[in-house]
């Protein structure tokens, strides 16, 4: 019997260490942290090669969100909707579409709470997730009828943001997958 490794995590981006680095002078300039943890942590942010180790070094610094943030709702009629690249990502989406297309890119999204709730309701429409390596995927609590929700990614981390899923799919789908990888193009190619 063979244990599957979990994947390898995500290399830490500059912009990512900017981002954690952020979260982390706010904590201090708020008075969370003392100047000794603020340089502490610094320290391991710039050092982190991987986005586990920046998560680590942040996870206990939830920041004071301000009023009206800890909800966004997306709508879609006949329409595609994306949401992708450092968007602020409140404790919970919502997703209303109807014959649409949407998809919710948390690759390089501004996550700073331990759990993020998404509530689907699709009729006729799909969903497509994209989380991070590491995360845990829950879409125990969506009602399917007609439809299918797939989690297509591979182990969690303990330390990884917990997403849960939950909502109607009326002849939909839902899709929750990793980044895929970029594949070279190359425009010479031989017989």
């Amino acid at each position: 019997m063979s244990l599957e490794q979990p994947p390898p995590a995500r290399r830490a981006s500059d912009r990512d260490r900017e981002q954690a680095a952020s979260v982390v002078q706010e904590a201090h300039g708020d008075g969370r942290l003392d100047f000794q943890e603020l340089d502490e942590r610094l320290t391991q942010i710039y050092a982190a090669k991987t986005d586990i180790e920046l998560r680590a070094a942040t996870a206990d610094l939830v920041p004071v969100e301000p009023a009206g943030a800890a909800e966004l709702t997306i709508r879609a009629k006949h329409s595609a909707q994306k949401r992708e690249g450092a968007w602020q990502v409140p404790e919970r989406v919502v997703t209303l579409a109807e014959h649409s297309s949407m998809k919710l890119d948390f690759t390089d999204a501004v996550v700073r709470r331990p759990e993020v709730h998404v509530a689907a309701e699709l009729k006729h429409s799909s969903l497509t997730i994209i989380v991070p390596s590491g995360w845990v995927v829950n879409l125990d609590d969506i009602d399917v009828i007609g439809s299918s929700a797939n989690n297509k990614t591979g182990p969690a981390t303990r330390d990884g943001v917990r997403l849960v899923v939950t909502g109607s799919a009326k002849w939909s789908s839902v899709t929750v997958r990793h980044p895929r990888k970029r594949r070279w193009w190359w425009p010479f190619y031989s017989k």
